[in-house]
């Protein structure tokens, strides 16, 4: 039994959603990649709270690169987690 102004052939405005919501998911995936691959690879600025600069984050273990993750970071030299310090006064970030 059909409701009134069902049919049986999908018309082409589900067509045009299913598209769009397939075009939305793939910009989701390029961005998701884009993010995870080429933009973590750029160095982050922070400004110090204390010399006021803004300067890249290094690891309170050796004070080398760091590799960042949310709220701490993998120190490059020793690859353990660290916290991040200002690379000029060596203070926290």
């Amino acid at each position: 039994m059909l409701i009134p102004f069902q049919t049986n052939e999908s018309g082409p405005a589900c067509w045009l959603l299913g598209l769009v919501l397939l075009l939305l998911l793939i910009a989701l995936v390029i961005l998701f990649f884009y993010q995870r691959y080429i933009a973590s690879k750029k160095a982050v600025h922070h400004l110090c709270d204390y010399c006021g600069h803004m300067v890249t984050a290094v690891s309170d273990c050796h004070h080398a690169m760091v590799r960042e993750r949310f709220l701490h970071g993998v120190c490059m030299e020793c690859k353990k987690e660290c916290k991040l310090v200002c690379a000029r006064c060596k203070r926290p970030l």
